[in-house]
C-alpha cells in the first residue's frame, strides 16, 4: 500500500511517495520506508525546467543498472539553480530523518544510513546534486544541474548491501574515515572525485578485463580542476587486475553526465594503466 507525506519548501508543498518494506538481515539491516528515488521524481516534476531535463549516465552493467539514477536539467538562472540545490539537500535530509536514518559523508558522497557508526550500520540511499555554468552555449539562462540517487529498488537486502559497496558505500569499521561537512553549506557532500576500490569489481569491470580492443573511458579530476577530464581509448592488455589502454582522446568533464562532447588538446596517443574498475565502457 502506498502512502504520502508532504514536505514544504518556501511556498510549495509536494508529496513524497512512501513505500513500505520488510526487514531482514544482514545484521539488523533496515529497509527504506520512504523511498528517496520516488521523492526525487516528485522533485523533478515540480516545474518545467526540471521536467525538460534528461536521464544521463545510464548504467548498462550491474549493479549500476539496478540501483543508480542520474538526471540533468538546465536551470532558469544561477539563483534558481542555487535554490534547487538547497531544496534538494533539505529533501534528502527530511527523507533520511523520516526513515530514522542519519546522513554520513564519505569520499563517494553522502549516504543515509541506519544505526550510523555502529557494527549494525546499513545504507539506505545516497544522494548528490551539483551545478556547473560551463557549456553556457547549451544552457543559455542558467547552469546545468545534475542530481544522482543510489538506492535499493526491490532487491534482497543482502544483495543491495553488497551492491552499495561496489557503488561507493564504505561499511563501518573503527578505521573508517568520514568527511567533515559544513552543514551551513548544505546537508550533502559535494564530491570532488569518485574513488575506485581495486578490490570491488562490477559486471562492467569484468567485461572490460576480458575484452581486449574494447573502447573504454576513464574519468579523472586532478587537484584544482573544476570539471576534470575523460580519457578515451582501446584496451591493449590486462594484468593483475589492471587494464592498459591506448588513449587517443581527451574530453572535457565527465562524459557520462556532460551535455556535449568537447574535445581537448591531447597527445596523439598515450598509454594509461589503471585498475579495471576505474574504466567504463564508452563505445
Amino acid at each position: 500500500m502506498h502512502n504520502h507525506i508532504s514536505f514544504r519548501y518556501s511556498s510549495m508543498v509536494f508529496s513524497i511517495l512512501l513505500l513500505a518494506g520488510c526487514s531482514s538481515t544482514p545484521d539488523n539491516a533496515k529497509t527504506t520506508e520512504y523511498r528517496f528515488l520516488d521523492s526525487t521524481r516528485s522533485f523533478i516534476t515540480l516545474n518545467d525546467s526540471r521536467r525538460n531535463g534528461a536521464v544521463v549516465d545510464k548504467g548498462y552493467f550491474y549493479p549500476k543498472s539496478a540501483f543508480s539514477f542520474s538526471y540533468r536539467y538546465c536551470a532558469k538562472s544561477p539563483s534558481h539553480a542555487n535554490q534547487d540545490i538547497v531544496e534538494y539537500q533539505a529533501l534528502a535530509k527530511r527523507v533520511c530523518d523520516a526513515n530514522n536514518g542519519q546522513l554520513i559523508h564519505q569520499e563517494s558522497g553522502t549516504w543515509c544510513v541506519s544505526n550510523a557508526n555502529t557494527v549494525a550500520e546499513y545504507p539506505l540511499f545516497s544522494a548528490r546534486i551539483s551545478s556547473t555554468e560551463l557549456w553556457a552555449d547549451l544552457c543559455l539562462d542558467g547552469p546545468f544541474v545534475t542530481l544522482k540517487v543510489i538506492e535499493n529498488t526491490n532487491a534482497p537486502l543482502g544483495k543491495w548491501y553488497d551492491a552499495a559497496q561496489v557503488l561507493g558505500y564504505q561499511p563501518y569499521t573503527r578505521y573508517r574515515k568520514l568527511i567533515l561537512v559544513d552543514t551551513n553549506q548544505g546537508a550533502l557532500y559535494l564530491v570532488t572525485k569518485e574513488p575506485a576500490s581495486a578490490e570491488l569489481w562490477n559486471d562492467e569491470s569484468r567485461y572490460i578485463y576480458t575484452n581486449i580492443g574494447q573502447i573504454v573511458c576513464l574519468y579523472n579530476q586532478p587537484e584544482g580542476s573544476g570539471l576534470g577530464y575523460t580519457y578515451r581509448g582501446t584496451v591493449q592488455s590486462v594484468s593483475n587486475g589492471r587494464v592498459k589502454v591506448l588513449a587517443t582522446t581527451k574530453l572535457k568533464g565527465d562524459i557520462r553526465t556532460a551535455p556535449a562532447l568537447e574535445r581537448l588538446e591531447w597527445h596523439r596517443e598515450a598509454y594509461i594503466n589503471a585498475a579495471a574498475n576505474a574504466w567504463f565502457v564508452c563505445g
